[in-house]
């Protein structure tokens, strides 16, 4: 666990190792009064009384108390905020870090798990460095201290006092086992509890719909009843040990009295060595007995931290050592073939975008359309080929390099809990409300803004709850107008509007698209019959190219979709007949 304690400190690493020998000084001049203490019973059972030593004593102990106030507020004053640091440059470092992973990441966790694991493991880990940490160096260290100084006094009752300690620290190292696997087992419990609270809040409108309130939710009762039994076993399985700890160390005690009376008894051991055993051998049990809440805590926090490391384990796409400029816009896939874990997804595919051109994307449900417009900004790396951009593989271009030359917008667009202006300038950053405003007006959005209780400050709710579909579409628009990318991915922009946001939508598209390379994904085929060339996808390969007119032409895959849609034009709801 200290291990990786030093491993995310990164550069914080010499701040927690001044930290440390800071907390080993406070240890020793919080041991320092032992010895003080060993002098008195010298001079209080010698023939004589030095009142002069005697004050020497009292102000040495005074000494002591004083250095040891000044190095715990200095080892605080180190260790409080090294651990803040840390635990704030890890949170940069996650967030960073998460952002160059592939989408297959995401894809694999539950939100609710990766929510668990910035969130609340991050948080969990906090302690260790803050407090535990610090704590556990000097119930470490105090007993080191205390021990070498015994063995100075009498080596058989150190032997006596320090008898129990091995077989305390068998106790300990055997608990460790089973606090890491319940530990373990409780912060996956979490996880899951967090998920479907998550899956329970965002889905309430189809719980309700459908009487699953409540219990009646079945995942979300089970999930909550796991989290508490796990949190349950973790407590109760914490006290035999525990319980045994004390014990074993409540034995030593005993051991100190006993070797202790043979040997005063035997004119073996004067009796102030005899007294100063039995104070210090309490003095050495309570931070070890500390050890083990320590090392409990500790063992519960790994689990999270655990959790952290491996998600920083996970290997990011690679970025080039060099950053080449583009001067030109075209796409080309060459032989790309991607899969999702072991689903053939795109076979050999290939394809030509040419640069300030319209290409639609069409094909059945979950053929591979949104794949291809997501290995263009390579979420994903294809397994094998290339994909082009200007002649250039992407995967010689920096991610960030890469992303500015694209805007997307998405068919499920997600808004920000932040106001509509913050929101559209999240493409453009440095851009004067002038240059947003512009934006707006011709994503066909600035006028229901305006109309809004603050307009462009007004705040839009989490993933933009309070605006309707068309609405959150045209000010997602906007957002890509206002970034001004060559190149422009459109992935079913118009799925779910009705015809009146639809047809501001389109007049929002065509002010985006002006001199763009344009890649556009669409089942409503009425939309892109102007394209200068259609892919039909079907079975992960590209099965027709062409035009509008031209695929209508065939006897092929597109030429069904157009008939089917027209016909789809006349659908209307009936009435079955008993």
């Amino acid at each position: 666990m200290i291990k990786k304690l030093f491993e995310i400190a990164g550069e914080r690493k010499k701040d927690l190792i001044k930290g440390t020998i800071l907390k080993v000084i406070e240890s020793s001049f919080a041991g320092a009064p032992l010895i003080v203490l060993y002098l008195t019973l010298n001079e209080l059972f010698s023939a004589s009384i030095n009142i002069r030593t005697v004050i020497l004593l009292v102000i040495g102990l005074a000494a002591c108390f004083f250095l040891q106030a000044i190095f715990y507020y200095w080892a605080d004053a180190v260790n409080y905020p090294t651990g803040i640091r840390i635990l704030s440059d890890l949170r940069i470092r996650l967030g960073e870090h998460n952002r160059k992973l592939s989408m297959g990441f995401y894809f694999e966790r539950e939100t609710g798990d990766l929510n668990n694991i910035i969130n609340q493991d991050v948080k969990n880990i906090e302690i260790i460095p803050t407090f535990i940490y610090p704590q556990l160096v000097s119930a470490i260290a105090l007993p080191v201290f205390i021990a070498v100084f015994l063995l100075f006094i009498d080596w058989r009752m150190s032997l006596a006092t320090l008898s129990v300690i091995p077989v305390a620290l068998v106790v300990l190292k055997t608990s460790q086992t089973v606090f890491r696997r319940m530990a373990r087992l409780s912060a996956k419990a979490a996880a899951q509890a967090n998920s479907r609270i998550i899956e329970y809040t965002q889905g309430i409108g189809v719980i309700k719909a459908f009487g699953q309130i409540g219990s009646r939710f079945k995942k979300f009762e089970a999930a909550m009843a796991d989290y508490k039994r796990t949190n349950v076993d973790l407590v109760v399985k914490l006290v035999p040990p525990d319980v045994a700890f004390s014990a074993i160390l409540g034995l030593g005690l005993g051991i100190i009295l006993l070797v202790g009376s043979y040997l005063f008894l035997g004119g073996e051991l004067s009796l102030e060595i005899f007294l100063l055993f039995l104070v210090l051998g309490l003095q050495l049990y309570v931070p070890i007995q500390n050890l083990f809440v320590y090392m409990a805590m500790m063992r519960v926090m790994d689990a999270s931290m655990e959790r952290v490391i491996e998600v920083l384990n996970r290997k990011p796409l690679p970025e080039p050592d060099d950053d080449p400029e583009l001067n030109r816009f075209d796409i080309e896939f060459k032989n790309v073939s991607f899969k999702y874990e072991d689903t053939d997804v795109l076979k050999d595919v290939n394809f030509t975008v040419p640069q300030n051109t319209i290409t639609a994307l069409v094909g059945p449900s979950g053929i591979g359309k949104t794949t291809v417009a997501n290995l263009i900004a390579r979420f994903w790396d294809v397994d094998s080929g290339e994909t082009l951009i200007g002649g250039c593989n992407i995967k010689d271009l920096k991610t960030d390099r890469l992303l500015s030359y694209i805007s997307m917008v998405f068919q499920d667009v997600y808004l920000f809990n932040d106001s509509i202006i913050n929101n559209i300038k999240f493409g453009n950053k440095e851009a004067t409300k002038e240059e947003v405003s512009a934006a707006a007006r011709a994503a066909q959005c600035h006028e229901f803004i305006e109309k809004l209780p603050y307009g462009y400050d007004t705040v839009v709710g989490e993933g933009g709850a309070t605006l309707s579909g068309g609405e959150k579409q045209r000010v997602a628009i906007a957002r890509a107008i206002l970034k001004d990318t060559p190149i422009v991915i459109l992935d079913e922009a118009t799925a779910y509007v009705d015809p009146e946001n639809e047809i501001l939508i389109q007049k929002a598209i065509n002010s985006l698209v002006k001199s763009k390379t344009l890649i556009i994904i669409a089942h409503r085929l009425s939309t892109i019959t102007s394209a200068d060339q259609i892919l039909v996808i079907d079975g992960g390969k590209v099965i027709e190219q062409g035009k509008h007119s031209e695929l209508v032409a065939r006897d092929g895959l597109y030429k069904r979709f157009w008939e089917k849609r027209q016909k789809a034009r006349g659908w209307k709801i009936t009435k079955v007949q008993q």
